[in-house]
């Protein structure tokens, strides 16, 4: 008779159809850490902490969720090396038909039940099965398509966010969009603070800032890009979106953390929708930082909303005063970037603290094919915004010809990057 354990070799579930999750979990010395972990394969698929009838063998294979390995940190043979508080890597399997292929069951089932009740465990990384994948689109746009949709091509890409984040009408927000403008830069964009309110609606703003981005055209030649906001609940949401896009919209924004992803999953699927979606971390601190519980920051905001369909996810730089770690801001970037079988590649946007200085340092560690994200350098630049504008783009252009900025800033017409190297 075969005895179905919840535990299994590697070697015989990691090419099957099985999501491997990755845990990191602390135990007292009197944790049985074998049985506490058997205990969380059941408890996350079929039962519960304490045995009860109706489980069968075929369930139990069918459905059962199986440790895949647990690794001790540090590696201990010996009872005389064990410490007083262990630490521990869990690998879990669970099979890709207890979900199917959405993200509000999948984060139940990692992240719900026992890890809410009984154990605190932080969820570093999982590893989908290629068939599991083969039902997600990715992105639309992905990397090579937001180049090509902007025209763009061999240096970073500028986006800048309005300031002040609220507080004021479409029409007076249009003034402050077109200031901006005039300096050139590629993107404009909501703050995620502000999405539909009463006193500034999705649709407003749509039709204020597009009609100030061609009036900025005619005077200037230079067209930019408008980005709006659409956060709300998913119904809302994707009404919002599609108002925006037939308004002419060129981009559409949403606060994925806040939302969640299946509401960024739905909207990346409505064929209607056809501009790029950028996600934006905010609130993501607040599930990361911990190092028991919740997420690691590469899988929820590198790994995830890629696959969820986002073309471009904002998040923070390891140069401005959020304390991220330097490789940890890497690691999104790769699990935005590097192959992921079927699923395209997602654009990594880096923000705050960005200046002309930190672009070159953010580039230097991760390339040129990527969206700088700056707010407070373009509206706080000594000349105004319109030079704060220009010196972004100055400086994006340097980095694109690989000349440094110091030597850049030395030709005639860049006043404004000379301006904001003095200045940060």
């Amino acid at each position: 008779m075969e005895i179905i354990e919840p535990i299994a070799l590697p070697e015989e579930i990691y090419g099957d159809d099985y999501i491997i999750a990755t845990y990191f979990f602390r135990s007292s010395a009197q944790t049985d850490i074998y049985q506490k972990a058997k205990s969380f394969a059941v408890g996350q698929t079929l039962g519960t902490w304490l045995p009860i009838s109706g489980i069968t063998p075929q369930m139990k294979k069918k459905y059962g969720g199986r440790i895949a390995a647990i690794y001790d940190i540090p590696p201990n043979e010996l009872q005389t090396d064990e410490p007083e508080d262990k630490s521990h890597i869990i690998q879990i399997a669970f099979p890709d038909h207890n979900f199917g292929p959405q993200f509000p069951m999948l984060m139940t089932t990692l992240l719900g039940n026992d890890v809410t009740t009984s154990s605190q465990m932080k969820l570093l990384d999982i590893k989908f099965s290629k068939n599991y994948l083969k039902a997600f689109k990715g992105p639309r746009f992905g990397i090579e398509g937001i180049y090509k949709y902007f025209g763009l091509r061999g240096r970073p890409i500028i986006l800048n966010m309005i300031k002040p984040c609220l507080g004021y009408t479409p029409a007076e927000g249009a003034e402050i969009f077109k200031s901006i403008a005039r300096g050139g830069v590629d993107i404009i964009k909501d703050d995620e603070l502000l999405a539909s309110t009463e006193y500034s609606s999705v649709s407003d703003r749509v039709k204020h800032y597009t009609r100030a981005a061609k009036q900025v055209y005619e005077e200037t030649g230079h067209m930019v890009r408008y980005c709006v906001n659409i956060t709300d609940r998913q119904d809302r949401m994707i009404e919002h979106a599609q108002r925006a896009v037939e308004g002419g919209a060129d981009a559409v924004m949403v606060n994925f953390v806040a939302t969640g992803l299946g509401a960024l999953h739905a909207l990346a699927e409505e064929k209607d929708i056809k501009v790029p979606i950028v996600g934006h971390f905010a609130s993501a601190g607040s599930i990361t930082e911990s190092p028991y519980t919740g997420i690691s920051s590469q899988l929820l905001i590198g790994k995830l909303p890629r696959i969820a369909g986002a073309d471009l996810v904002l998040f923070s730089s390891p140069y401005s005063t959020y304390p991220i770690l330097k490789r940890r801001y890497m690691q999104i970037v790769d699990a935005q970037r590097m192959p992921l079988a079927n699923i395209g590649q997602t654009m990594p946007g880096i923000g705050g603290g960005i200046t002309p200085r930190t672009a070159e340092k953010v580039t230097k560690d991760v390339g040129k094919e990527i969206v700088l994200t700056a707010g407070g350098s373009i509206v706080g630049h000594p000349l105004g915004p319109t030079q704060g504008a220009r010196a972004m783009m100055q400086a994006a252009e340097a980095i694109g010809q690989g000349i440094s900025l110091e030597e850049f800033a030395k030709k005639p017409q860049c006043g404004a990057l000379k301006a904001a190297l003095e200045k940060w």
